[in-house]
């Protein structure tokens, strides 16, 4: 698997990628306008997993003023098609190519020691969210985030996630590199 920003030559695989996560539900992810794509190009970055030349996961990343200046929001849009994990099961989320794969490189792309996750409280665009919600409070109780708060993003109330980046790189470090930078 390789893990790399979103370039214009990976539009058309992006697009394809795009059409099955909408035939999956998976609303955020189903166009380049709803994935606020150009929006996140413009101030941040979009990386993507590529496996058998097919993109397979995205995840952007997004200076987040809402919480402060340094800021920066990763995981956004994060999404990943089914049957593209083999990692087995995992409590540290290991097992998801967003956070396992692409999260590092949106680590050292953002600089910064401040990195948030969102997760929506109530509004359910995919029907996963809520799943990932729940999956957030668990790694609260590990030490892998810790809570910020609440904030309306979108016109959508969202819970704030600040990635302790220190515990999520000792539980990273603990596996082996499936990747390619």
């Amino acid at each position: 698997m390789k893990i790399v920003p979103i370039t214009d030559e990976l539009l058309p695989k992006l697009e394809i990628f795009c059409k099955e996560a909408g035939e999956l539900g998976y609303n955020n992810n189903s166009s380049l306008k709803a994935m606020k794509y150009e929006w996140c190009k413009e101030q941040g970055e979009y990386f993507c997993a590529i496996e058998d030349d097919k993109i397979v996961s995205v995840a952007g990343c997004h200076p987040f003023p809402e919480v402060s200046e340094t800021a920066w929001r990763v995981m956004f849009r994060g999404a990943q098609l089914p049957g593209y994990h083999s990692y087995g099961l995992s409590k540290y989320h290991m097992n998801a190519i967003t956070w396992r794969d692409i999260l590092p490189l949106q680590i050292q792309f953002c600089d910064s020691d401040e990195l948030y996750v969102t997760t929506n409280v109530e509004h359910d665009a995919s029907g996963k969210m809520n799943k990932i919600h729940r999956l957030f409070k668990n790694l609260h109780k590990l030490g892998m985030v810790d809570y910020h708060g609440r904030v309306f993003l979108y016109q959508t109330e969202q819970s704030v996630w600040k990635l302790n980046i220190s515990e999520y790189n000792k539980r990273r470090s603990m596996i082996g590199e499936k990747y390619v930078v």
